[in-house]
């Protein structure tokens, strides 16, 4: 356990995934680095020594594995998430480049427009779901197009992307119950047929890569799926937040109707709040040492996200939601070289549907929301909202 503080709490309990910031205040309140007893590994949570664990890539390694679970991560599976060094930079370099912000600007003019259709058929309904109608809308369909899968996959993306994130936690009942949709969605990859792709897709464009001998036709494969997971629930769940937040704080979207310009920070302050990725874990290649706490080689870390980003040695007040924070320095993407691929995307996305509400809606009115049972993302199932 070495010299750390050590707690013995369940991050992953229905309650915690219900409300998960008395456990991240409790973990930055004991230490900067502390042990988790219920599962053997270290955690940390304060803002600053969370950029730091994450930016130590040469020493805290994703190569072998990010899940809290020793099933997943010894599947030896190969994708851009689950690399280091030069392998990380090939595999990412063959994934990121039509996410990069001068590729997406090309897109841009299709999102606002799918955006504000979108606003315009809400603003015809007495009520909708804030996640299936409207969070889940903009992803979905803009995925499907740019990637370019076949309709049998498509319709399957979102529960494979669901799995695919409780399958990273604990073997918790959730964790298990992932595994089946997780090995179905790595059969369809497997079986993956070039010529069921639209060619100008994102994944074709890997296939290119192979031909190329950029990556191996195994990699070609596997890295479809990093367009799949990463860029559907994250991106749902941030929207979601985004939405939540503005009804709960009516004055909060006046600014933004009154100032369009604050649109971008609006959004990097729904993503800090409500931080979709609670966490990842990365192993101790050598001694990791944080203020006096050693972590041995061999140790596995969870890095909590929305811990950081709810920080208050960073972020004053950080539960409440203010457009003028505009936190650009978040971790709700990650940081440093394992920074998420799709974030411009999902900004991109975020910020259409934003700027389609904010010439076109009024006043945004929301319900309760049900949490979103998930091992490793935070967000809503579902709530009531109107538009006016």
């Amino acid at each position: 356990m070495n010299n750390s503080p050590s707690l013995d709490i369940d991050l992953f309990s229905d309650e915690a995934i219900a409300n998960p910031y008395p456990g991240y205040q409790e973990i930055r309140d004991a230490g900067p680095v502390v042990w988790l007893s219920q599962y053997d590994m270290w955690a940390i949570g304060r803002y600053d020594d969370v950029r730091a664990a994450l930016r130590a890539d040469s020493t805290l390694l994703s190569g072998k594995g990010v899940a809290m679970n020793d099933m997943l991560n010894n599947t030896g599976n190969t994708n851009s998430l689950v690399s280091d060094g030069d392998e990380h930079r090939r595999l990412r370099s063959a994934v990121i480049k039509p996410m990069m912000p001068k590729a997406l600007e090309e897109v841009r003019k299709e999102v606002q427009i799918r955006a504000d259709q979108l606003i315009d058929d809400l603003l015809l309904r007495d009520t909708f779901d804030g996640m299936r109608d409207f969070s889940q809308h903009l992803p979905v369909t803009i995925v499907s197009f740019l990637v370019g899968l076949p309709e049998e996959g498509r319709e399957q993306m979102l529960d494979w992307a669901e799995a695919s994130f409780n399958a990273l936690g604990p073997m918790n009942e959730r964790g298990q119950a992932a595994f089946p949709s997780l090995m179905q969605a790595g059969q369809y990859i497997v079986e993956l047929d070039r010529t069921d792709l639209f060619p100008d897709g994102w994944a074709a464009a890997l296939y290119k890569a192979a031909d190329n001998g950029d990556i191996a036709l195994k990699e070609a494969k596997m890295l479809v799926f990093d367009y799949v997971a990463p860029s559907l629930d994250t991106t749902i769940l941030g929207t979601g937040h985004m939405l939540y937040q503005l009804g709960r704080n009516p004055e909060e979207f006046e600014r933004i109707r009154a100032d369009r310009s604050l649109i971008p920070a609006a959004v990097n302050e729904a993503l800090r709040i409500g931080s979709p990725v609670r966490a990842f874990t990365r192993l101790a290649d050598t001694e990791y040492e944080n203020e006096g706490v050693r972590i041995p080689a061999g140790g596995r870390v969870v890095i909590l996200y929305g811990a950081a980003n709810h920080d208050e040695r960073k972020y004053p007040e950080p539960a409440a939601f203010n457009v003028e924070r505009n936190p650009k320095d978040h971790v709700s993407y990650g940081y440093g070289v394992h920074r998420c691929a799709g974030a411009h995307l999902a900004q991109l996305e975020m910020e259409c549907l934003l700027d389609a509400m904010a010439r076109k809606v009024e006043r945004i009115e929301v319900e309760e929301p049900t949490p979103f049972p998930s091992n490793m993302l935070s967000g809503f199932a579902s709530f009531e909202a109107r538009l006016s």
